[in-house]
Order: C-alpha cells, then sequence, then structure tokens
C-alpha cells in the first residue's frame, strides 16, 4: 500500500492543475490560426425581422469577419427588411440597417433573397448599397460546403 503525504498530494494537484490548465491555453491562444485556415464559409441565414435576433445575427457576423472567417449574412423571407434602404417604419430596423450597411462597408457580405424581396413589395433598387440579389446560381454558390446558421 503506497503511503502519500500532504506535501506528495499537493505536487500531485499541482501537476493535474497544470496539466489542464496548459489544454485550455491552446484553444484560446489558437483561435486566430484556426479561423484563418478555415476552408468553409459560414453562412448566417437570418429570416426574421425582429431587432433584436438581427441584431444578434449582425453582432456575430461581423464579429467572424474580423476574425479572419469567410462570412456571408443570407436575408430571406422577413429578413429581407433589414437588407433594404427603407424598411417598414413601424418595425424600428433604423439602427439594425445602419449596422447591417456598416457590415458592408467594412467588407462583409450580404445576400437578399431576391423572391423574397419581391413579396415584400420591395425593388431590386430599394437594397442597401453593396448588397446582392440572391438568385438561382448566386444562393447555391454561397451554400457550397458553407456552415449555415439560421435566425
Amino acid at each position: 500500500m503506497l503511503v502519500f503525504g500532504m506535501k506528495n498530494y499537493s505536487l500531485i494537484l499541482l501537476f493535474i492543475s497544470l496539466v489542464i490548465g496548459m489544454s485550455f491555453l491552446s484553444s484560446v491562444y489558437g483561435q486566430d490560426d484556426i479561423s484563418k485556415n478555415n476552408a468553409n464559409p459560414i453562412v448566417y441565414h437570418l429570416t426574421s425581422n425582429d431587432p433584436w435576433r438581427a441584431s444578434i445575427v449582425i453582432s456575430d457576423v461581423t464579429n467572424l469577419k474580423n476574425l479572419g472567417y469567410d462570412v456571408t449574412l443570407l436575408l430571406s423571407i422577413e429578413g429581407v427588411q433589414v437588407g433594404v434602404k427603407n424598411p417598414h417604419h413601424h418595425l424600428n430596423l433604423d439602427n439594425v440597417v445602419a449596422n447591417v450597411t456598416n457590415f458592408i462597408k467594412d467588407g462583409g457580405k450580404v445576400v437578399v433573397c431576391g423572391v423574397c424581396l419581391g413579396v415584400a413589395g420591395f425593388e431590386p433598387t430599394d437594397i442597401i448599397d453593396g448588397a446582392i440579389i440572391g438568385t438561382a446560381e448566386i444562393t447555391p454558390k454561397i451554400l457550397t460546403n458553407a456552415t449555415v446558421i439560421t435566425y
């Protein structure tokens, strides 16, 4: 039977703590390396015109883009409201539209569903400058090998 003194227990606990702590360092400090090597694109698919939900999505895509990920914001159904210059005024989306506009100005990609845009009563000329209309040719290309997150 092995007998350990208090000093030995302290050393064992210290060793275990160091091993566990070191294992987390690679996941925390290696994030930039992982993002730059991530070959698969990420598509955030926003189907809602809810300002709270839209704000979370725009925050996520902005942060991921700034970390170096290939990320696209795809707007469909009611989500097209955040991709147009003048959404319905009762929705209170002015700040959200401003954030989408800034995302585009900073190099972000935004695709607005063309069919959904028409159903919502908008014209292609109504979309935010720099956004593109999603078509049968464009949408499959952005979704190929992508991780899709839908809100």
